[in-house]
């Protein structure tokens, strides 16, 4: 029942912080081509990985609790990813 309990805390975790975090990293300011991609990608990743988890929690949930923090992770989530493509366009 342990492990039950930290599969749960992680996922959460993952939504809680990796939303967020990801649009976070999409406003480092960044001045050469490599290390924006770099960030855009590692922030692309996080936000996908909480966009998925969202919408497990939206989906599969019954609670108010779990499908409000996935309507978090969903509404950080995506601009993270749209902030991060459009972040590598600007600079080609």
């Amino acid at each position: 029942m342990k492990s039950l309990a930290y599969l749960v805390a992680f996922l959460l975790g993952c939504v809680i912080v990796g939303g967020p975090l990801a649009l976070a990293l999409t406003y480092i300011r960044t001045y050469r081509r490599r290390s924006t991609i770099t960030k855009s990608l590692i922030a692309s990743l996080i936000a996908a990985m909480s966009i998925l988890i969202s919408l497990i929690l939206i989906i599969n949930s019954g609670g108010l609790v779990s499908k409000s923090l996935g309507f978090i992770g969903l509404a950080t989530g995506a601009p993270a990813i749209v902030r991060s493509f459009r972040s590598v366009r600007d600079v080609y």
